[in-house]
């Protein structure tokens, strides 16, 4: 089973993207800061300045 998600989603430092937080359905936009060691993760900075680990599998291109 594949963790990429569908769409062109660029996977590399500074790129854009939204993902929707599982406690709203409200979507959030950001920009990738560095992948976990596993590669499952990336830490988001969001337009808010905030930081999150996001799975790959809920990003998407921004």
């Amino acid at each position: 089973m594949s963790t990429a998600p569908s769409g062109n989603l660029d996977l590399r430092r500074g790129a854009r993207v939204r993902w929707q937080p599982v406690h709203t359905e409200e979507w959030r936009e950001g920009k990738l800061v560095r992948p976990s060691p596993t590669n499952e993760e990336w830490l988001v900075e969001s337009d808010t300045g905030q930081r999150y680990w996001i799975y790959v599998t809920r990003l998407r291109p921004g």
